[in-house]
């Protein structure tokens, strides 16, 4: 018995030395800046299989925690998931926590917050779905100090830094391609769900951006400096194959969502050399509706040197959400406005050119999110969207001493004689319109051991002008040319587009974990009509004036082993092409003509008047049945992680035909003498004349660009000793266009025979000729490698967010003309287009020679381009922080020596930039 009982005495006395070994974490969970209890957060130990779940009260404990330092994860849906690093433990002591979570995205983990600034990374190392996503933070966005949209994007892989942080010239993104043809209008910017196109734009042609410092975006990418960088919640970049919900692009989506409810009401100011910017955010609660407001206001004064070519963007948005029906129903409006104030009045410039853009974008939007069941959900967005186009340029103009005209359609008058120095006026002035509406659904369900994830829905988009237009002076033309006239932006049609899609992603474990997803997009541009049983025929289900297209997406991801992942993606996008491209300027041709009026004068005699006469010839190019272009994508990827360290590879390629481009066609003209002006019965002919480069142009479905490979990404999770998190992206890039072949690549000089002439080749001229000669068209191509390399690190206790980056680039080389024939392959005459051989061409004289240099591969660039920088953030007090950056901190310019023989920088100069930012709660507080 005595055994015994001292037998249960030793193992009581063990425990109780074991507990005295061990510790305890306990602490509350509350949401921020309202102090309610959050139940049901999982609680976990990094790196030890601990776990548990916060009550009802929002409390928690974890219980027999040896002594030590630990990473403390909270997660919950809807809400960032929290890291709070070296949560120490003592042997037989509590240690007690007051934990608050944010709002959020629970895919990211919150580190912690510097200021009004919050600090955090993605949970998953390894992509979670087949496609190439990059998706970028809010607080790494604020930490950069960007100030619009472009800014962000260059956290990228492939994206060189090439211009400094800023609003001074128009910024626009290139998705694995350099921004050939078609490329960059090619990639799709969609902001709160609703897309900002250019596509009828009509800013084309000699207007403001002609020769100035005011530019446009006609037939090119959205100006991303209208998207305030301040504003984001978060960026996606899905730059492969993209999802079925998005259509009218085939360079890559940008998805960039603002900030929803629970915003601080928060203050921010920054200054750099170029841009000054201030930033008022903040949400508030009225009548049962959470609103969310965001003021901005950057200036950018450019050249310092100069004065009067300064930028100016206002922005405001306001968002208001409601909740119905037990909260399974969600309304959200938004209303944004932007303006873009951007002057050219350099004083000091010779020909006084003087030019402004005061353009200015409304726009509303509804979305409606009902959660029907828990599987089901459904969505519904409507935007309507407005643009004021108003820009103007002044200049002074030179021209020939001569005549003009005022004759807006074809015909003949006395011309007008015209001053040979005098200025000239245009000014754009029009409303640009887009309305659209979108209505999807996604469904969950089980068949078997199968999870299908469907998407179906349907889009309808319509785009239109109207307003006065390119309005200026007949007399007095921009560039002193006759080629253009005014015209009305009302008299141009509008385009639409109708979409529909469907799409099955289905995740099961078969062999090894495998998600594959299966789906569909027919995107239909200026639909006519709609005939189900077309497909039966091999027509087209929807009959559409630029093209019904079928754009399937397929996708695959493999979990092979639990740390290895393989993935593989097949997708066809299409693209609308620019409302100025079906719908171009009016080609005018004025030809000086001679008239001749006999008159008896009062003595009796005969006498004559020679006249001169400006006969006008209108081309109409409308093109209302050119057609939209089409890419396919293939892409494949294969991810490894090790512990915390992952690396992703990824190997693509990209095909894009029928990319609309413009060709330039021979017009020939006769000019006439008219003996009995104005009577046109008794005209002769003076003189024909064959142009070879007039200005007149056809947009054709004759471009293509082919893109090719591979991205390499290592990235890890924040190590617990260093406290820093690391990535490197390497992303290199060979691009190959040109016109596809059968195209006519017209000669820019005419050339004359006459009968009988006998050239040293020993061919003879068998008759008069006016001929153009005509080329296969060239290729050209380009490649490029892009290093990124980046180091986060995070003291907590000091309150320092310090980023250390570096690029660099490599073998950067391009080849201007490839594929090059020296011999013609036909001539234009008389309105046709007549083939010869090689051997023909050499005996007329028409072959053409190439300058070595633009025949050869341009590698004068070294591969020594290096770029670094540096970005500290550092929080002041309680809501406070302030952050400072210095780009190419060595001030290396990159100069190298061109093949030409002159020198050139590849690198901006040193350039810095500091912000400060508080929550002003917070600030009045510590001010009291």
């Amino acid at each position: 018995m005595r055994t015994l009982l001292l037998f249960f005495v030793f193992v009581f006395a063990l425990s109780l030395f074991a507990q005295n070994q061990s510790g305890q974490i306990t602490g509350v969970i509350v949401k921020t800046d309202s102090d309610e209890r959050l139940s049901n957060v999982i609680v976990r130990i990094e790196s030890k299989n601990r776990s548990t779940k916060s009550d009802e009260n929002g409390e928690f404990i974890l219980d027999d925690v040896p002594p030590g330092n630990y990473y403390l994860i909270f997660i919950k849906k809807g809400f960032y998931s929290l890291v709070i690093p070296e949560v120490k433990v003592k042997a037989g002591k509590v240690t007690t926590l007051n934990v608050t979570m944010y709002p959020g995205n629970a895919n990211e983990f919150l580190f912690l917050e510097i200021g009004g600034i919050q600090v955090t990374a993605q949970r998953d190392l390894l992509p979670q779905e087949p496609e190439t996503i990059h998706r970028i933070s809010s607080g790494e966005i604020e930490h950069m100090q960007a100030t619009s949209l472009a800014d962000v994007l260059e956290m990228i892989p492939g994206n060189e830094k090439a211009t400094n942080l800023g609003l001074q010239s128009k910024q626009k993104i290139n998705l694995r391609n350099f921004g050939d043809a078609g490329s960059a209008f090619g990639t799709k910017i969609i902001l709160d769900d609703v897309p900002l196109s250019n596509n009828v734009d009509l800013q084309t042609g000699v207007g403001v951006n002609y020769g100035t410092k005011v530019q446009a975006s006609a037939e090119s990418q959205y100006d991303l400096r209208e998207i305030v960088a301040d504003n984001l919640q978060r960026v996606e970049v899905q730059s492969g194959a993209t999802s079925v919900e998005y259509g009218d692009n085939t360079s890559g989506v940008i998805i960039a969502t603002t900030r929803t409810e629970n915003v601080p009401t928060r203050i921010k100011v920054k200054n750099n050399p170029d841009t000054k910017e201030a930033n008022l955010m903040g949400s508030f609660k009225r009548w049962n509706t959470n609103f969310v407001y965001n003021l901005n206001y950057g200036y950018s004064e450019r050249d310092i040197r100069i004065k009067g070519d300064e930028f100016h963007r206002i922005g405001a948005s306001l968002k208001a959400s409601n909740c119905f029906l037990q909260k399974k129903l969600k309304m959200t409006q938004g209303l944004r406005f932007s303006r873009k104030i951007e002057e050219d009045n350099d004083e000091s410039d010779p020909e006084k050119t003087r030019a402004y853009n005061r353009d200015f974008h409304i726009t509303y939007s509804q979305r409606i999110n009902f959660k029907h069941s828990k599987n089901t959900t459904f969505y519904m967005r409507n935007f309507l969207d407005y643009k004021r186009r108003n820009s103007w340029r002044h200049k002074l103009e030179t021209r020939d001493l001569g005549y003009a005209t005022t004759l807006m359609e074809p015909g003949t008058i006395e011309g007008i004689f015209a001053d040979p120095v005098y200025f000239s006026d245009v000014r754009t002035i029009g409303d640009e319109w887009s309305l659209g509406f979108k209505v999807k659904i996604t469904h969950r369900f089980f068949t078997g051991k199968f999870l299908h994830r469907i998407l179906a829905g349907g889009e309808y988009q319509k785009e239109w002008n109207n307003g006065p237009g390119k309005q200026f002076d007949l007399l007095r033309p921009p560039n002193g040319g006759g080629n253009i006239r005014p015209r009305s932006f009302s008299d141009i049609p509008g385009i639409s587009q109708l979409s529909l899609f469907l799409e099955d992603r289905i995740t099961a474990r078969l062999i090894v974990p495998t998600t594959f997803n299966i789906g569909l997009r027919i995107d239909s541009y200026n639909p006519d009509g709609f005939f189900p049983i077309n497909p039966l025929k091999n027509e087209d289900i929807f009959k559409a004036r630029q093209g019904t297209f079928l754009n399937p997406r397929l996708g695959l991801k493999l979990k092979l082993f639990k740390d290895t992942q393989f993935r593989l993606t097949f997708s066809k996008a299409s693209k609308t092409p620019a409302l100025s491209m079906l719908y171009p300027e009016k080609f005018y041709l004025d030809v000086n003509d001679i008239g001749i009026i006999h008159q008896t004068l009062a003595d009796g005699r005969d006498t004559t008047i020679t006249v001169p006469l400006i006969s006008t010839y209108v081309y109409d190019r409308t093109n209302s049945h050119l057609k939209g272009y089409q890419s396919t994508k293939y892409e494949v990827g294969l991810d490894q992680r090790f512990g915390d360290f992952a690396l992703s590879f990824n190997g693509f390629l990209q095909k894009t035909n029928n990319i609309p481009q413009y060709l330039g066609i021979p017009l020939t003209y006769y000019r006439y003498e008219w003996p009995q002006w104005p009577d046109e019965s008794q005209k002769t002919v003076m003189e024909k004349v064959l142009i070879a480069s007039s200005g007149y142009k056809i947009a054709r479905n004759v471009g293509w660009v082919n893109n090719s490979g591979f991205e390499f990404l290592l990235r890890t999770h924040r190590l617990p000793k260093l406290n820093m998190r690391f990535f490197i992206s390497a992303s290199y890039v060979f691009s190959r266009s040109g016109k596809r072949d059968g195209v006519a690549y017209f000669s820019s000089a005419s050339r004359y025979y006459s009968a009988g002439d006998t050239l040293s080749s020993g061919w003879v001229a068998p008759e008069d000729m006016q001929i153009v000669p005509y080329y296969k068209p060239t290729t050209s191509w380009r490649q490029k490698t892009i290093i990124n390399y980046k180091i986060d690190y995070i003291a907590r206790s000091l309150g320092i967010w310090l980023t250390f980056r570096a690029q660099q680039v490599l073998w950067d080389r391009y080849l201007l003309l490839g594929n090059v024939t020296t011999h013609a392959i036909g001539y234009y005459k008389d309105g046709q287009l007549i083939p010869i051989d090689p051997q023909t061409s050499t005996l007329m004289g028409l072959d053409r020679s190439y300058d070595e240099l633009s025949t050869s591969v341009d590698d004068s660039k070294p591969n020594d381009k290096w770029l670094f920088s540096v970005i500290v953030s550092k929080s002041l007090f309680k809501g406070a922080e302030i952050s400072l950056f210095v780009e190419n901190i060595f001030n290396d310019m990159a100069y190298y020596k061109t093949r030409y023989g002159s020198y050139s920088a590849r690198n901006p100069e040193m350039f810095w930039g500091v912000a400060f930012s508080a929550k002003l709660d917070d600030l009045f507080k510590t001010g009291q």
